[in-house]
């Protein structure tokens, strides 16, 4: 099935193909001229990034985050270091809390953490010893499917570069489907705000299955597939990395551990303070308590049982080569003064992934007729 091309799209081809041709005889070859060829894996026509095809007409290899799990115990080795402080400090009580708060995020659109995997010539995803790993936070994009395979997904302005690239990537390669990046600078979605984390690293397992992906695009080379999938939840996976104690004070307590949360902590118990909720979509203030201040504080639950859900745990990692700083809570309002910026917490997260689309820049002209919000153009129709 073909559709029309519209007379803007055809004149900026024309214009696009005269110029070039006309200036190289000899070549055969152009991107975005909505014409699949060789080595070309798609081509929609526009030269844009963030639509499903890259400027250079690759696919933009792009995996949504479908579990992300907090770990309480020793990472494994390719962690630096192992400790896993951030892990550690809840209780299995706590941990359960988190992890079910983050599955919950995940299933109702509201956490969507995605990994782009850049310069990846194979993509089937088997060997390629030169990629790069981008993390982006991302809105649900209701002009698509928002859900599953190949669900449509706008990556937040905070996480891209000027080229529309992840901010930051880490260096990395995949040898027989294990893909491992790092060590680098991340930040990462996580309940009620985004994480810097020192010293990233993302070791994970690509899998096998590969198909043809849903638009957008839907202008592919002749029989390209791309890899649906990876997993790092087997206990020697993962993603680890050092959260730092500024974005730990930046991000705002989680509203179940506040003052009439459903497990609010309490200042009656040992080891633990009574934390005062930021309000929906509100930032860390004067008046309100950090995830920083509840990991130095402690969190225990229902006076006089007072059941732990978190340990009064100190960062474990310094900077430039000094140990961290000691962190005192405020012992009125249990907030914390942050000493040392880049100071940080070692963690331990396991996740599993699969293909999706960014779709930011969708709204352009295409060269098989999509438009702005013409979604009926779309086609899973092959050149």
């Amino acid at each position: 099935m073909k559709f029309a091309v519209s007379p803007t799209r055809a004149a900026i081809s024309a214009v696009i193909i005269v110029s070039v041709v006309g200036a190289s005889p000899g070549l055969a070859q152009v991107c975005g001229n909505g014409v699949v060829e060789p080595p070309e894996e798609c081509d929609d026509g526009a030269s844009f990034r963030l639509d499903g095809c890259a400027p250079d007409c690759t696919f933009e290899h792009v995996q949504r985050l479908t579990q992300l799990q907090l770990l309480d115990g020793s990472a494994p080795a390719f962690c630096v270091p192992t400790t896993n402080a951030f892990g550690a400090s809840f209780t299995s009580f706590g941990l359960s809390a988190i992890n079910a708060q983050l599955a919950a995020g995940i299933a109702d659109g509201t956490l969507n953490q995605l990994l782009q995997v850049l310069t990846l010539d194979d993509p089937a995803a088997v060997d390629d010893p030169d990629i790069e790993v981008g993390l982006l936070g991302s809105d649900p994009d209701s002009r698509g499917p928002t859900s599953g395979l190949d669900g449509w997904y706008v990556a937040m302005a905070g996480f891209l570069d000027a080229d529309n690239l992840p901010a930051l990537r880490l260096p990395g390669a995949v040898a027989a489907r294990e893909l491992s990046a790092g060590p680098g600078r991340i930040e990462i979605r996580f309940l009620e705000g985004t994480i810097t984390v020192r010293e990233a690293v993302v070791n994970a397992v690509v899998g096998p299955t590969t198909s043809l992906p849903g638009p957008p695009p839907d202008l592919f080379a002749p029989g390209f597939t791309a890899f649906e999938a990876m997993q790092a939840n087997d206990g020697n996976h993962g993603l680890c990395g050092n959260l730092t104690v500024e974005s730990l004070a930046m991000m705002p307590l989680p509203a179940e551990f506040a003052s009439g949360g459903a497990a609010a902590c309490s200042g009656a118990c040992a080891g633990s303070s009574s934390y005062t909720w930021c309000g929906t979509g509100n930032p860390v203030g004067p008046g309100c308590n950090s995830t920083l201040d509840i990991l130095v504080g402690g969190c225990a639950v229902s006076p006089p049982l007072c059941i732990g859900l978190l340990d009064p745990t100190q960062p474990d990692v310094g900077t430039g080569g000094q140990p961290p700083a000691v962190l005192v809570p405020d012992p009125t309002t249990a907030k914390v003064t942050v000493v040392e910026p880049d100071d940080a917490y070692s963690s331990w997260f396991e996740f599993t992934a699969e293909r999706v689309h960014l779709t930011n820049n969708i709204g352009g002209i295409f060269a098989d007729g999509f438009e702005g919000a013409d979604l009926g153009a779309w086609s899973s129709a092959q050149p």
